[in-house]
């Protein structure tokens, strides 16, 4: 799962009343879907399909490179049902991948 995906996120400038729970499918080598559009405030989870696995918004690691993300940060690694959960509230484009 070292393959980098990324997920696109653009977010209105204001608060959304109308929050967006959203489901992300993880597992070897892949998220589905690799792309969301999501508003301030929507909710994204991650399912994990099998393995143990964790998000990554920090550094992508396969370069070792920062991915430069309005927000940084590495979700436990775990191999239960649920990886992560996140509440956005920034605007902007955010790649990650699984640092496992």
């Amino acid at each position: 799962m070292k393959r980098i995906i990324m997920l696109l996120i653009s977010v209105l400038l204001f608060s959304n009343t109308n929050a967006v729970n959203h489901y992300v499918n993880a597992g070897n080598f892949y998220y589905s879907p690799s792309y969301l559009s999501i508003n301030v405030g929507d909710t994204v989870t991650w399912i994990n399909d099998g393995g143990y696995h964790n998000v990554n918004f920090d550094n992508n690691t396969i370069t070792g490179n920062s991915f430069n993300n309005p927000v940084s940060f590495i979700s436990n690694p775990t191999n239960n049902d649920t990886l992560f959960i996140y509440v956005f509230d920034i605007a902007g484009y955010y790649q990650y991948d699984c640092s496992v």
